[in-house]
């Protein structure tokens, strides 16, 4: 079985199956490990003061706005509930863009010539789990994606990263701020400010997380043309590192959050099962998120507060 991530050159073999990251979707397709050691590290534990980077505004009392919600409770009809809890999630969900400028030095006729580029090198998905209002009215939001959606070309001589919410909705880019990653978990955390009113996601509660609860998945897969595409599953299985699932994830999904019908977060989709099995069989319809507990654990460590 082979698992890889689609972000960074990294494969390990185990028995002829490919586990491919669903984000990070890049220019060019590459590919890095999921690692399922050290899960309970924490991040690297930067001050989430730089949260505020570039605004004058302050908070004006720190307090989160996000929503916990029980939509199966003002419904019985599944299709009902599913378009309540795909209307929040997809003000939630967002796509987060990786912008990298490379400077090249090399030697040529004229003597040595440095060369810079601006480029998309690639994206994900994300989701708000922090809103709080500031002084001028505009929001501070904090949201939740992959580190290998955030992670830049290390094979660069040298570069800088610069990262971006893109908004279909306003056909606009917002400049993000990224807070702290953890790799090890593959989790990161970003923040941007703006005077649009997002949604701000909770946490599921455990009793509400079962194998066999249906599931949406949001995110922008392949193309920038699906952005926050929806897909529905079930949990297929539970363990303390995955949270196995039927929602179709893709290349660009990492990132995304993994929902209940009651309209919370359960995790945060980072892989998917592909390719053949030992014996010719095609793989399909099997997806990971990963579970909440090791996303609480590793945004606490990178924020450096008990922010979950």
């Amino acid at each position: 079985m082979k698992w890889r991530k689609i972000t960074c050159l990294f494969t390990i073999m185990i028995s002829g199956v490919a586990l491919a990251s669903c984000g990070g979707s890049s220019q060019g397709e590459t590919s890095n490990l999921i690692t399922t050691s050290n899960l309970n590290a924490s991040g690297n534990g930067e001050n989430a003061n730089s949260a505020l980077a570039g605004t004058d505004a302050a908070l004006v009392s720190g307090e989160n706005l996000a929503v916990y919600n029980n939509f199966k409770s003002s419904s019985t009809d599944i299709e009902e509930i599913m378009e309540q809890v795909v209307d929040f999630a997809d003000s939630a969900t967002i796509c987060v863009q990786n912008y990298q400028t490379v400077y090249q030095t090399q030697f040529t006729g004229r003597g040595w010539q440095t060369t810079t580029t601006h480029t998309l090198y690639g994206w994900g998905s994300g989701v708000i789990y922090y809103k709080a209002l500031l002084t001028d009215g505009s929001y501070l939001y904090k949201v939740i994606t992959n580190e290998h959606v955030v992670a830049g070309d290390t094979s660069c001589v040298s570069g800088e990263e610069e990262y971006q919410i893109y908004d279909e909705k306003y056909d606009t880019n917002l400049s993000a701020t990224l807070l702290g990653s953890n790799e090890d978990n593959d989790i990161a955390v970003l923040s941007f400010v703006s005077d649009r009113d997002y949604n701000a996601a909770s946490f599921e509660s455990d009793e509400n997380i079962k194998k066999g609860s249906y599931v949406v998945a949001m995110g922008t897969p392949i193309d920038l043309a699906y952005y926050n595409t929806a897909s529905f599953g079930q949990i297929s299985k539970i363990t303390s590192s995955t949270v196995q699932h039927g929602a179709t994830i893709n290349s660009g999904n990492s990132g995304g959050p993994l929902f209940s019908l009651n309209g919370n977060l359960i995790g945060i989709n980072n892989a998917k099962l592909s390719g053949k099995t030992s014996s010719g069989s095609t793989i399909e319809g099997i997806f990971f998120a990963i579970p909440k507990e090791i996303v609480i654990e590793s945004v606490n460590g990178i924020v450096g507060e008990n922010e979950l």
